[in-house]
């Protein structure tokens, strides 16, 4: 585990909250709710939530809301926002370099072009808002998933808000990388009915070059938990240029083969690009290196998928195309 993400771990105790978001299918079984932390130790390059990246408050600006009334520069105390004379008239400019999130900005806005992304909720409001919808979770055999972002870099307050949502009777999902300590992942056995595990890739070097992390702790977590008789689905995004070729899907389903019956499902993910708009929000779009990348279709995956079948995987049970487990 990397040194800033330890440091992370070690010293941020309570998250900024991204999003939570409602009738979610595909974060574990039935209806649920999504909680979504804002922080995450690995920097996956085609990530659709590139807001809960940084565990700081960031704001998105919609720039074809915007109606040049000035008011966002009035409210601004950095000098990130301001007029700029042009003509015979004036300009907006924000300079994102100068931006501390306070998010005065977003507050002064008429029009909703700015947006903050990432607040601080106390833990009563989160429990309020999630249990909101019980009623539709016990019908459907849904309940609630924590993720991000990932939830393990933030384990004390995971722990407890995981603890308080058993209180109230709910299935409790946690969507994670697994790239953190055991210890922590320990903890949360109790209070976790299914952990959904993020395997990006099974190349070590493109894990620790590429999205930052390291193989041998994610793997390891996962042994781990499935080891302790935790519902666990392994759950991999198909990456066009990165985990998609002949090598890694033979990769990915020698490994995985070993825990037919023992896991939960393999759930793979096709990559699609509908984060694209949040990396232009946000101002990141040069950093984005899947602009005009199409979207994989469930029919591309294919190979990959009679390989996992002819493994011992059931398709439609133990094994799904997009992560739609269903209702009750």
């Amino acid at each position: 585990m990397s040194t800033e993400a330890l440091k992370i771990e070690t010293e941020i105790r309570e998250p900024l909250i991204s999003n939570i978001q409602r009738y979610s299918l595909q974060d574990g079984p039935g209806f649920r709710t999504t909680i979504f932390f804002k922080g995450c130790p690995l920097r996956c390059p085609w990530c659709h939530n590139p807001d809960t990246h940084s565990i700081e408050p960031e704001i998105s600006y919609y720039f074809e809301k915007c109606i040049g009334c000035g008011r966002c520069a009035e409210g601004c105390s950095t000098g990130a926002t301001y007029t700029e004379v042009k003509g015979q008239g004036s300009v907006l400019r924000y300079d994102r370099s100068k931006c501390s999130g306070c998010g005065k900005c977003a507050e002064a806005c008429l029009s909703g072009a700015r947006d903050i992304a990432g607040r601080k909720m106390p833990l009563k409001e989160i429990i309020r808002e999630a249990t909101a919808d019980a009623m539709f979770f016990f019908n459907s055999g849904g309940g609630v998933t924590i993720s991000g972002g990932d939830p393990m870099l933030f384990p004390d307050y995971t722990i407890e808000l995981a603890r308080l949502l058993k209180k109230e009777g709910l299935h409790v999902a946690l969507e994670t990388s697994a790239f953190g300590q055991w210890q922590h992942l320990e903890r949360l056995l109790n209070y976790i009915d299914l952990f959904l595990i993020d395997i990006k890739t099974m190349d070590a070097d493109k894990c620790k070059n590429v999205i930052k992390g390291d193989l041998k702790v994610i793997l390891g977590n996962f042994e781990k938990l499935v080891e302790a008789g935790a519902s666990v689905r392994a759950r991999l995004p198909i990456i066009p240029g990165f985990n998609n070729s002949q090598s890694d899907y033979e990769a990915y389903t020698e490994y995985l083969s070993k825990f037919v019956g023992k896991i939960d499902a393999v759930d793979l993910l096709p990559f699609h690009s509908y984060g694209e708009k949040k990396y232009q929000l946000l101002g990141r779009m040069e950093s984005y290196q899947f602009q005009n990348v199409h979207s994989l279709e469930s029919k591309e995956l294919k190979p990959f998928l009679i390989m996992l079948i002819e493994a011992g995987f059931i398709s439609g049970q133990s094994l799904t195309v997009g992560g739609l487990i269903g209702v009750k």
